[in-house]
């Protein structure tokens, strides 16, 4: 069975307003700890809507931060092999819970449902975190 998508936005209309807070929304799905914390959190490890290319610290913003919050990140890395299909949101693990990276975006997929503010189950995955209480 494949991975299904389900539209989900945690922030609340009381929340603090951002956007470009994919990161921060994946960690908050992951854990299940309110927005606000999760973004406050992640602002003082250096969190910022704009970054580039050469920005290698917001792996580590999120990993410090589920560590914080009392989670463990394993990483496991999916490079392409010529000649085979890419992992995808729809083939990873149907159980567990998983903080995605694709293509310009960070996404959680939770035993096997992409919580999400859009469908991004057919983007390429470089990596990803499987996520365990600490």
């Amino acid at each position: 069975m494949t991975n299904q998508y389900k539209y989900f936005q945690p922030k609340s209309s009381d929340d603090i307003k951002c956007s470009k807070d994919c990161m921060i929304r994946s960690v908050v799905i992951a854990t299940g700890r309110p927005y606000n914390e999760v973004y406050q959190l992640m602002k003082a490890k250096g969190w910022r809507t704009k970054r580039s290319s050469a920005d290698k610290d917001w792996e580590k913003q999120i990993t410090d931060t589920l560590k914080e919050l009392g989670f463990k990140a394993t990483r496991h890395s999916f490079p392409g092999i010529k000649g085979q299909p890419r992992r995808t949101a729809m083939t990873m693990p149907s159980t567990g819970t998983w903080i995605l990276r694709v293509s310009k975006h960070v996404a959680c997929l939770k035993d096997g449902v992409l919580l999400d503010t859009w469908d991004c189950r057919s983007s390429c995955v470089y990596f990803a975190w499987e996520i365990h209480p600490a």
